[in-house]
């Protein structure tokens, strides 16, 4: 029993240095979406600088120690602010850890009986307007400030122009700034043709690369700059098998070799 108690003692200080390092320091995830390609693959496994925009207090959007905001042409990986904290509906849920446990959101299903392990998503885009910009999407291509924004590293894999919406609404700013168009049935319209809205105060403006098929900021609105966790360094694994974890794991001849080690620019 003593030599139990020691082992586990002794792994103690290796486990806090590990949680201090994820919640100050660097954390990795993993990409399930083509939104970045080709700069970042579905299945690349990133490591994400998590000082380099500032020091949070772990767990929360509260900046302990400002450094930088994001500028344009930096990638930026941030927890998705359209998600609830919480599953929803939340009367057909019950947490089973408090929510001091941050690292254990289990909850109880009471409409299928089971557990749901529930957190946010996390979303990685590419910064192009800081707040104060004007941002307006006219037949695929970017203007920013009324300039026609230089991207050597976007990508258009669909040849079609969609139409702008045929009745602008009045109060479109608005709509998108609080996300409305990921709701409305005409939203993908605004894919190829959107704008002119003005990035607000406290928030970025993400687009994916691959700009033909990225669900972005020209649908889901403007990113709080207390959602950004960090910014992408390096790809440390990749698996042509993703996003579904069981096959990466069971598909050791899907690793992509050629992409571990990658610095993301």
């Amino acid at each position: 029993m003593k030599s139990v108690l020691n082992f586990v003692l002794s792994w103690i200080p290796v486990i806090v240095i590990v949680l201090l390092l994820r919640a100050f320091v660097v954390e990795a995830f993993m990409v399930p979406t083509p939104s970045m390609e080709t700069t970042i693959m579905t299945g690349d496994f990133l490591l994400v600088n998590k000082f380099i925009f500032g020091i949070k207090l772990p767990f929360t959007q509260k900046n302990l120690i400002p450094i930088r905001n994001p500028k344009p042409g930096d990638i930026i990986v941030f927890r998705y602010h359209l998600d609830p904290n919480e599953p929803e509906p939340k009367e057909n849920y019950v947490r089973l850890f408090p929510k001091a446990a941050p690292l254990l959101p289990l909850y109880w299903n009471k409409t299928t009986n089971f557990f749901t392990w529930y957190v946010p998503r996390n979303f990685v885009k590419r910064c192009i307007a800081v707040a104060g910009d004007t941002v307006e999407v006219r037949n695929k291509n970017l203007y920013v400030n009324g300039k026609l924004r230089f991207e050597p590293y976007v990508q258009h894999i669909d040849r079609r122009i969609f139409p702008p919406l045929t009745s602008i609404p009045l109060d479109y700013q608005q709509q998108w700034e609080h996300g409305k168009f990921v709701e409305t049935p005409d939203g993908y319209l605004i894919r190829d043709n959107f704008g002119p809205v003005v990035v607000p105060n406290g928030t970025v403006f993400g687009m994916g690369d691959n700009r033909d098929n990225s669900s972005d900021g020209r649908f889901f609105g403007p990113i709080p700059l207390g959602n950004i966790k960090g910014k992408p360094m390096i790809i440390y694994f990749s698996s042509n098998a993703a996003p579904n974890l069981a096959r990466i794991i069971l598909s050791p001849r899907q690793i992509d070799w050629s992409r571990i080690g990658s610095i993301i620019k």
